[in-house]
Formats: structure tokens, C-alpha cells, sequence
């Protein structure tokens, strides 16, 4: 059956058949019957028997006839209460309740209506994609855009009362939240086109997620509980728990037993020659090599589904493998080297990429085959590698064993796995390897994990001011009636494209990620902002995603790459240029570089545009510059007292100068904006 759901707001595991959603009452409270009653309805309404219907009557033969078999009958239409016509306004407004309804009737002003409502929604013509822009004069920005500045907008309106946002062209429907870190990107989406056509695969599978459907876009979810929160929020932080207890699991069993194991092994087949530093940094780089691969699986960002990938994916030839026999309770020989050439070939296609099965190369320095390296020279048996992709792929609980699926889990998890690692240590001890606690090892390295709400304070503090100002500086311009010419040199969106970013104490590119994130939404929402402030103009952006959408796709088929066209909306574009025009980074550490680098290629990829260009934008080095002036002082006075205070006067006024000159560098330039999180180093 086709892939069931798009977006990342709610855990795919949580939701999928016999999750932990099916064992809330929520789930129960749907019969059988009442189901089917739904199901046959919905069917009769996503066949459309006018072809290609506009979107006046997919909204009223389609749109509006599934908003009540969901149990909406509620509603305001935003754009017949405008006095402006076609207005900056979502289609609909929507309410659970009929009083607030009428609350909302009676408020003159329209933004006063919004505080009363459940959700906004926006309503396209049927098949319209979501993601690309129009040709249409009506509809020249990608709806998705369109939604965000909706939920965003009635979010500061409200002050959070009103969080949530429905968009859909009839077979396709989404669900957005204005509290999402990406609201662009975390949304959920179900294809009902999609679900009726692939139907026939698996009848169980289909009714699950027609009830899944039911219960996520359907009225009750919307409804207030004694928290004063609809369902989907409690989706949320459920899925959020278990996502933390899974990844707080692996990292526990990667820090226990799966790099211990590998250490342990690499240590055995090494030559002598090898240093403890050398059987850590195998260690380490076969480790996050198997965690890139489960992750680009997982996520569909390697050609998973390909028949030619899949004859050496890792999937289907080592993890399910290793699957069956350990649930048969068979063994794994010491002196058997099954798996080990199959991992070693695919860490070489990705890193050399492969026309005849549609693999693009990596290009990154984690997967870089260097003769010298220590892996190159080793092979661990089947009975290491069995043990260590187990641990790494599936929870083993008293109900059995579960796949653990990546495409749920954070790419931060990478950098909290490699953080625990640095508290380990490797010794040799009498010709043996042994692992030990690293007490001061993050101080001594300055690595020191910045929580996510600071990390997203620091963003707003710092980013909130920049994004603003080329947004109001086009609205004055409106005002002045000013050209389209020079609308577009002061274009909101692309002024946003040209702030650069830099973290000097990156780490694993923790704030890096959750940097994209921001900046993308935020010029996501400059170009709708700009259309919304100016009749017929169209960001000069719409015109460079297409040209970057059309260069990939010749690229691709150029070298026989396999791509998924989804994997190129405006919004993946859009993302792909925020990080090779504004993000860079600064780290002391290798490994941490290259899993910053790993990090932001997972959470930025783009089939056929390979990230090369990441290699000079994060970069290794050491952001800390100078040394206490005691320090050289003492030096001078070891010398005798002769010009030592001359010398203490001209390099204190030297450094004072010099800092004077970086401060103004880093904090009135709008081109190099610096997060003060390196204050942890």
C-alpha cells in the first residue's frame, strides 16, 4: 500500500496499525459500522464525475459535503465576510461549537473573529498541488504557503488560542500547527485519492487509516478537553514521549553495548600497530555510518522502494535478515562474514553514488574510503555485526520485538548519541583495549548540549528583528505606490536569502537545524506576505525555485538518479537555498563537523543537489582567538622589567580595539549574525 501519510506532526510509529494510538478511547468510540457508513460516503465523494472540477465546485460538491460526514456543520466563510473582495483571509473559519459561531457573527472587527474559532482553512480547486506554485492569476504562491501565514497570522491574533489550519484541494488533506518548530514541514497529510486507489493491496491497512483520517481531521478532535486542549495536542506530546523514550532507549544501548561491541571487536581484528585513537574513530565512523543509512531508509531519502537499491540496501539484506533468524532463535558464527561485505558495499555506493540504481553520491566526508583507515583493513564477523544492527533496529519489549522506525526519530538524536560517547574513553592497557568514564571531557572540549528552548530563544531574539525589517520596508513601498521593478530589488523573501548565520561552537549542528527550520518558514512567509501586500506581484523567488526544480530534473536524468517528485516542492527548494545561502558553522572537533554536516543533509534533502557545498560552509577550527594577557605578561617579565609596562599598555589597547572591531563586525552587520551560545566554550 502506498506510503499512508506525509508530514512529520504526529509519529508515524504512534499512528500506524496496532500503535498506541489504537489503544486510546478515542479510537474506540468509531465503530465498525459507522465507519463503513463514512467510508462509502467519502469514496462517493473523492470520484468526481465532472473531470478536473474548479474550485468553486470542489468546494461545494467535495469539500464542504466531507467537512459534515466529519461532523462539521459550523463554519464562516472568511472571503464573503471581506469587504475587499479576494482578501488576505483563509476560506474558512471553523468552529466546534454553534455559540461560538455566533460570537464571532456579532465582532465588527474580522481579526476579533478569529479567537472564537477552532481552525482555518483553505480550500483549493480539485488536484491543485499543494506544494507548487500556479500558473493561475488567482493562485500564483503554493496553497502550503498560503496555510502557514494563515495559522501563523491567527496565532499572534489570537495569543495561541487558535493553532490549527486545514488545507486540502479535496483528495488531499492537511493539517497544520502553528506550534510546530517547522510549521512548513510539520504538518500531517493523508492522500484519500491515494488510499482508495491502493485499496485493494491490504482492506485492514485501509480502513486503519481512513480512521485515522476520521479521527485527526474529523470535528471532535477540534473539541476543547478539561485541559483546555484538542486531541490532536495530546498526538502530539504523546508521540513526543514516546519518540524521547525510544530515543532515550537507543542511546542508552548504543552507549552500553553497541559501541563497547564494536570497539571490542575492531580492537581483536586491528593490527598492532593501531593506536587507541584509531579503534575509537573506527568505532565511531562505522557507527554513524549504520545510523545515516537507517535514518536515509527510513525517511525514503535513499531509492528504498528501487528494485535495484534494494538488492543492496541495508534494510532488506542485513536489518530484516538478522530479524528472522533472531526471532527463530538462530545463531550467528564468529568465523562467518556474511554481513560485512554487504555493509562495506553500500557505505561505498553512497559515498561514489551508482547510475544503475538510481543512487546520487553522497559527497560527504563520513563515508570518504581512505586506504589508511582503519576500516579499510578490518572485517568483523556476521556475530558482531548481527548483535549491533539488532540493537540498533529493533525495541525488544515483553510483546515482542518492534521496528524502530528513523523516520520519527530527530537528526539532533545523532549529536546526543555522539555527546555520551565523548564521556568514553579508550585505553590500552598491557596490550588491551579497555573503555573508560572521560570525566572532563566535555569541558576540556567545550562540548556542552544547548537545550532546544534555548536554542529556539536565542533564535528569536537574535533572527525575530532581521526577518521583520524587509518585510515592513515592502510594505512602505506598497504604500509609496512604488514599481513592480522596484518591489522586486526589495523583495522581502530573497532579502531574507542574503543574512548569513554563523554558529562558532556548532557541535553536531544542533542550533543549525533548528535554524533552517525558522529561516525557511520565515521565507516561506515573506512571499506570501508579499503577495498579500500587493496585487499581481510574484516574489522573483517563484521564478528561481522553478529554474532550480528544472535543473535537478535534467541532472537527474542525466545520470540516471531515481527521484520521487515530492522530494522537490517549493518548500524542500526553499529549504535546500536557506541552507547553502545562509547557514554556517564553526566546530574543534572532526567528528563533530561531519555529524553536523550528516545532520543537516538528512534534514535538508534534495534528491539530485548533492551538498557538497556544506564542506565549505562548516567548517573545523577554533573560534576562540588570543590568550590571557597575564600569560604573556609573565613571559615578558621573565625577560627582565624593561618596557613591560609599555608593552602591557599597547596590547591593551591593541586588544581592545580588536574586539571593538569584531563586536561591531557580528552584531550591526546584517550579514553575519553570530547566536551567543558560544558563551559555553
Amino acid at each position: 500500500m502506498m506510503h499512508p501519510i506525509d508530514g512529520l506532526l504526529f509519529s508515524e510509529s504512534f499512528l500506524s496499525e496496532n500503535g498506541p494510538l489504537c489503544r486510546l478511547p478515542e479510537w474506540t468510540q468509531i465503530t465498525p459500522s459507522e465507519l463503513d457508513e463514512i467510508v462509502a460516503h467519502i469514496e462517493a465523494l473523492v470520484t468526481p464525475v465532472i473531470p478536473n472540477p474548479g474550485e468553486a465546485e470542489t468546494v461545494d460538491e467535495i469539500i464542504m459535503p466531507i467537512l459534515k460526514t466529519l461532523g462539521w456543520s459550523q463554519w464562516l466563510k472568511e472571503q464573503n465576510l471581506s469587504t475587499t473582495g479576494r482578501d488576505d483571509v483563509p476560506d474558512l473559519l471553523l468552529f466546534t461549537q454553534v455559540q461560538d459561531k455566533d460570537r464571532a457573527r456579532h465582532k465588527s472587527a474580522q481579526w476579533e473573529r478569529y479567537q472564537f474559532g477552532s481552525a482555518v482553512m483553505e480550500a483549493k480547486r480539485w488536484a491543485l498541488p499543494l506544494d507548487r506554485h500556479s500558473q493561475e492569476p488567482s493562485g500564483s504562491l503554493p496553497p502550503s504557503s498560503q496555510i502557514l501565514r494563515y495559522v501563523r497570522r491567527t496565532d499572534d491574533l489570537t495569543h495561541g488560542r487558535l493553532r490549527w489550519g486545514l488545507l486540502t484541494n479535496g483528495g488531499q488533506w492537511r493539517l497544520y500547527y502553528a506550534g510546530a518548530q517547522s510549521v512548513s514541514e510539520q504538518f500531517c497529510g493523508i492522500d484519500l485519492v491515494g488510499l482508495f486507489q491502493s485499496r485493494g493491496e491490504n482492506e485492514d491497512t485501509f480502513r486503519h487509516w481512513m480512521k485515522v483520517f476520521v479521527l485527526i481531521f474529523g470535528r471532535q478532535a477540534f473539541c476543547l478537553d478539561e485541559e483546555g486542549q484538542p486531541f490532536h495536542k495530546r498526538l502530539i506530546d504523546e508521540g513526543q514521549f514516546e519518540q524521547k523514550r525510544i530515543t532515550d532507549k537507543l542511546s542508552g544501548l548504543v552507549f552500553d553495548r553497541v559501541f563497547p561491541t564494536l570497539v571490542s571487536a575492531i580492537a581483536s581484528v586491528a593490527p598492532s600497530t593501531a593506536s587507541a585513537d584509531d579503534i575509537r574513530d573506527a568505532a565511531l565512523t562505522f557507527l554513524f555510518r549504520l545510523l545515516f543509512v537507517l535514518y536515509a531508509e527510513d525517511r525514503g531519502l535513499l531509492p528504498i522502494a528501487d528494485r535495484g537499491y534494494q538488492r543492496c540496501s541495508l534494510r532488506e539484506l542485513v536489518r530484516l535478515n538478522i530479524r528472522d533468524y533472531k526471532e527463530t532463535q538462530s545463531t550467528f558464527s564468529r568465523h562467518s562474514f556474511i554481513y560485512w561485505p554487504v555493509i562495506a558495499n553500500l557505505f561505498r555506493l553512497i559515498d561514489e553514488g551508482d547510475t544503475d540504481i538510481g543512487l546520487p553520491p553522497y559527497n560527504g566526508g563520513l563515508f570518504m574510503r581512505e586506504s589508511e583507515h582503519l576500516l579499510e583493513r578490518i572485517e568483523l564477523p556476521d556475530y558482531v555485526l548481527a548483535n549491533v544492527v539488532d540493537d540498533l533496529s529493533f525495541e525488544k519489549t515483553d510483546h515482542g520485538r518492534h521496528y524502530i522506525n528513523y523516520r520519527d526519530l530527530s537528526v539532533q538524536q545523532l549529536g546526543s548519541i555522539y555527546e555520551r560517547l565523548l564521556e568514553q574513553q579508550l585505553v590500552r592497557t598491557n596490550g588491551r583495549i579497555t573503555i573508560t568514564p572521560q570525566t572532563h571531557s566535555r569541558k576540556d572540549s567545550g562540548t556542552y548540549y544547548t537545550p532546544d528552548e534555548l536554542v529556539a530563544l536565542i533564535i528569536e531574539t537574535t533572527l525575530a528583528p532581521l526577518v521583520q525589517a524587509p518585510i515592513d520596508a515592502f510594505a512602505k513601498l506598497v504604500v509609496n505606490n512604488a514599481s513592480f521593478t522596484e518591489l522586486e530589488r526589495f523583495d522581502p523573501a530573497t532579502q531574507l536569502l542574503e543574512l548569513k548565520v554563523c554558529d562558532p561552537a556548532m557541535g553536531s549542528g544542533h542550533f543549525l537545524v533548528r535554524l533552517v527550520d525558522y529561516l525557511s518558514d520565515c521565507v516561506i512567509e515573506a512571499m506570501a506576505a508579499a503577495h498579500s501586500l500587493q496585487s499581481g506581484y510574484t516574489s522573483p523567488l517563484i521564478e528561481r525555485i522553478a529554474t532550480i526544480r528544472a535543473t535537478i530534473h535534467h541532472n537527474a536524468r542525466q545520470r540516471g538518479w531515481v527521484m520521487h517528485d515530492d522530494h522537490l516542492d517549493d518548500r524542500h527548494i526553499v529549504r535546500r537555498m536557506v541552507l547553502k545561502q545562509c547557514v554556517y558553522g564553526v566546530d574543534r572537533n572532526p567528528m563533530a563537523v561531519e555529524l553536523a554536516k550528516l545532520s543537516l543533509w538528512l534534514h535538508t534533502f534534495t534528491v539530485g543537489a548533492p551538498l557538497s557545498f556544506l564542506d565549505h560552509h562548516l567548517r573545523v577550527g577554533d573560534s576562540l582567538f588570543g590568550r590571557w594577557v597575564s600569560d604573556a605578561l609573565n613571559r615578558l617579565g621573565d625577560s627582565g622589567p624593561l618596557l613591560t609596562q609599555a608593552t602591557e599598555d599597547q596590547a591593551r589597547a591593541s586588544a581592545t580595539d580588536m574586539r571593538r572591531s569584531l563586536v561591531s563586525l557580528m552584531w550591526t552587520s546584517r550579514k553575519c549574525v553570530v547566536p551567543k551560545n558560544c558563551f559555553n566554550r
